[in-house]
């Protein structure tokens, strides 16, 4: 079951009643720092200090930025803004990890505790690049996909 496109961010007026029904959810402006995207040549963009929280947004097919660098012990928050249930599953040796916290520095959410409006947050304590997917809108490497890479 595929979920429709993200909703644009300007709705146009209607003139009358508004249809509370289909109407999206109310954005949630981080009150933190959100994340640069990569520049897409390899370099991403400066991480922010050690310690300053970083948000990931979860929409309904994407997560924004898809990609994050940040130092290590610096917290990252994902935040499912969308109107869909979401998970955050690492992504091990290309390929989904069973369940989330099963990964390494054992992170991840499932999608029962990732339901819009919810946050999850993780410290990463280590190096390295750290893959993820919601396996909801996606597998390793296509769709719904992220980086998270933490340098020294």
């Amino acid at each position: 079951m595929a979920c429709a496109d993200d909703p644009s961010d300007v709705r146009p007026a209607t003139g009358g009643a508004a249809d509370v029904s289909s109407a999206p959810p109310p954005a949630i402006v981080p009150t933190t720092v959100t994340a640069e995207p990569s520049s897409g040549d390899g370099s991403a963009a400066d991480p922010p200090p050690t310690g300053e929280l970083v948000v990931v947004q979860a929409l309904d097919n994407t997560f924004r930025p898809d990609a994050v660098t940040v130092a290590v012990g610096t917290p990252v928050r994902f935040d499912n803004v969308g109107r869909n249930d979401h998970d955050v599953i690492p992504v091990v040796d290309g390929e989904e990890a069973e369940a989330p916290t099963t990964g390494p520095d054992g992170w991840g959410v499932a999608a029962e505790d990732f339901v819009p409006g919810d946050s999850y947050t993780h410290v990463f304590e280590r190096p390295g690049v750290y893959e993820y997917v919601c396996t909801i809108h996606g597998v390793a490497g296509v769709g719904m996909i992220g980086t998270v890479t933490v340098t020294p």
